[in-house]
């Protein structure tokens, strides 16, 4: 009988113990940077928004270094270019009426006809082509922390080609639609390939990884782990391959991303 309780109290004692230590090694876990143990209450980690991050008029930077500010490709006033007579109409090389303005003819009338041609050329070009500058892609900062985005800017990554998306989920979900172009690749994969970090084809891009959305946080783990193996510019799409495929936005099928 005693020899039993003796065993019994061993093993309690032993259990203790495991659970001490476990409690012990997934706080320090925890207390790293980034954090590697179990979050005692399960909560969804909060990201900084880019679109939050970048104030419209705010200059930007264009994926070819090129810099652009809010005044790009505004038209320049009529008033204001070089050579615009002030008072009275223009002069020839010789003082005398510029060519299209005949002496008897009254200048507010000279004036007027080149008003109407300028005006007709300009509606005749914007018909050709539209003039307006395509919008800049927003400025990415080279943060230690993942970056959240929305599916607009996403969308508009994708349109411009300028960032490289991952998919994170498993290859049965990939092979069953993903956002074209993607490469696939869990976390799990990306610790136990650390080479294979150093040689993704960014090409100077920005990172967008990506999951099922809603409560799915293999693309915020992978993130992760991508900023640990060197890359800055990591963003995180929330909305994930299901908010994709619900927008209508292209889609692409089998495991050519791999």
């Amino acid at each position: 009988m005693c020899s039993e309780t003796s065993v019994r109290r061993e093993v309690v004692v032993i259990v203790l113990a495991g659970a001490v230590l476990g409690i012990v090694y997934n706080g320090v876990g925890l207390a790293t940077r980034p954090p590697r143990g179990i979050p005692w209450v399960a909560a969804r980690a909060e990201l900084a928004r880019l679109e939050s991050l970048t104030r419209p008029e705010a200059a930007t930077t264009a994926p070819s270094g090129e810099v652009r500010t809010p005044d790009a490709g505004r038209a320049t006033s009529p008033a204001a270019a070089p050579g615009a007579g002030v008072g009275g109409p223009a002069r020839g090389a010789g003082g005398g009426p510029a060519s299209g303005t005949s002496p008897g003819r009254p200048a507010s009338d000279a004036a007027g006809s080149t008003h109407a041609a300028t005006e007709g050329s300009a509606t005749t070009g914007s018909a050709a082509a539209d003039p307006r500058p395509a919008a800049p892609l927003p400025f990415i900062p080279a943060a230690g922390q993942p970056i959240q985005v929305e599916l607009a800017t996403v969308k508009r990554f994708f349109d411009a080609r300028a960032a490289l998306f991952i998919d994170a989920r498993d290859p049965a979900e990939f092979e069953a639609g993903h956002i074209p172009g993607a490469l696939r690749l869990t976390n799990a994969e990306a610790q136990g390939e650390p080479d294979r970090m150093k040689t993704l084809p960014v090409q100077g891009r920005p990172i967008i990884a990506y999951c099922e959305g809603g409560t799915c946080e293999a693309s915020l783990e992978l993130a992760r782990t991508l900023i640990e193996a060197g890359h800055r510019k990591v963003l995180v799409y929330g909305g994930g391959y299901p908010e994709w495929a619900a927008a209508g936005h292209p889609v692409e099928r089998g495991s050519g991303g791999r």
